[in-house]
């Protein structure tokens, strides 16, 4: 039986079902498994469960992993390291899986490494972006070989936002004041000083920071500090919370500009959600938008779109190709066994609907020209959204909001 919290008995049975009926059926040892770790009922979540039994079916009707069917066998980590790391352990224990995808959480993923050592069932990386777990493998590869991202880092993250602040909001609209609002998270303290260490370099100063916990509702106390600060754009930063929250409040008040990186703004929900208030938020890419990516992405984005009636989260398009990636590694090596897994997952060079996957010596993937990149996308009047950077792959211009003339 899968691990299921008393709050998600229900989501975890429709869960079970799901996995047998991804699986057709089949006996045991006529499947691969592959283990899926998520917070349940949440964007961010039910984006990577979507994507994770949208590639398994994928997978099986193109006649499985190796001529066996995939099945996946779910559980729910609940945003909390310590129920991540038991949901692991019986995935890898119990239920035998070959491999574990998934994870919306960096200090998640930082509790299941540290697992890794004792039960060697490879990790991919889906949600987790913090540099501490690539640091991990580079420091001690034999004991944290079996972990791989399937991602952005924050590396990324930082770079590609602080590259359209500095080269566009500061180069070509002459910003120079910058306010931040933060998230008090593990990955949030990886991003923060790079980028403000690119726009102290550029030439933008910050003026106001206000950190916020994760269980914050009331946002417009913060928001009215950074509209009197002398700030002239907002630098915001969120993932484990429901940014839709603030974002709502940010339009009531007819905040400054806002870009950066919102997890929930992926969502094509996340409109409705912040009443429309979301309009000319700026968010970056995050692994799952309808822009040309790879020659896969279109095609995909619209199906994902058409059978879940919602747009894919960050880690949908990161989880789909995961799983490919596993079907791939599998056939290739003709194995499931552990140590031979990890050396033909390290020889990876795959195009899913994401990016080009292949891996450097840390098991991060590699990013930039040719492999994976990231942009700025921006909520319009219409709710729809654009493009906006870099420039080969921009569908639209930015705007101000329409209350900042």
């Amino acid at each position: 039986m899968l691990y299921l919290s008393r709050r998600n008995t229900v989501a975890g049975l429709l869960s079970i079902l799901t996995g047998m009926l991804v699986g057709h059926g089949a006996a045991a040892q006529d499947t691969v498994k592959i283990g899926i770790i998520a917070p349940f009922n949440t964007p961010p979540g039910e984006g990577l469960l979507n994507s994770a039994r949208m590639a398994a079916e994928d997978i099986n009707a193109a006649g499985g992993i190796g001529g066996k069917q995939l099945e996946l066998v779910i559980a729910n980590d609940e945003y909390k390291a310590d129920v991540g790391a038991n949901a692991y352990k019986k995935l890898a224990l119990s239920d035998k899986v070959a491999a574990v995808v998934g994870t919306a959480s960096s200090g998640v993923s930082m509790a299941i490494v540290d697992q890794m050592a004792r039960y060697r069932v490879p990790m991919i990386s889906t949600g987790a972006a913090t540099l501490q777990l690539s640091e991990k493998v580079q420091q001690d590869p034999e004991r944290y070989k079996y972990w791989f991202r399937v991602m952005h880092n924050t590396d990324n993250i930082a770079n590609s936002i602080g590259d359209w602040i500095v080269n566009y909001l500061h180069k070509e609209k002459g910003y120079d004041k910058a306010a931040i609002l933060v998230e008090n998270a593990v990955w949030a303290q990886g991003v923060l000083p790079i980028i403000k260490k690119l726009m102290k370099d550029g030439g933008i100063s910050v003026v106001a920071e206000e950190t916020f916990d994760l269980d914050t509702k009331d946002f417009k106390p913060l928001l009215s500090k950074i509209n009197n600060s002398g700030a002239q754009f907002i630098l915001d930063l969120s993932s484990h919370v429901d940014g839709a929250i603030y974002v709502k409040q940010w339009g009531e008040l007819k905040g400054l500009p806002m870009v950066g990186l919102n997890a929930s703004g992926t969502s094509s929900r996340f409109w409705k959600d912040t009443d429309g208030n979301a309009v000319s938020h700026v968010d970056l890419i995050q692994g799952s938008y309808r822009a040309a990516l790879t020659p896969k992405t279109v095609e995909w984005y619209d199906r994902y779109v058409q059978k879940f009636t919602v747009s894919p989260d960050y880690t949908s398009g990161y989880t789909y190709d995961a799983l490919f990636i596993l079907k791939d590694a599998i056939e290739r090596g003709k194995s499931t066994k552990p140590d031979d897994l990890v050396k033909v997952l390290e020889a990876t060079d795959y195009t899913g609907v994401a990016a080009r996957w292949a891996f450097e010596s840390n098991h991060n993937s590699k990013f930039g020209p040719g492999y994976r990149v990231m942009g700025m996308t921006q909520w319009r009047p219409d709710g729809s959204r654009e493009v906006i950077w870099p420039e080969d792959i921009k569908t639209g211009e930015y705007i101000s909001p329409p209350w900042h003339k």
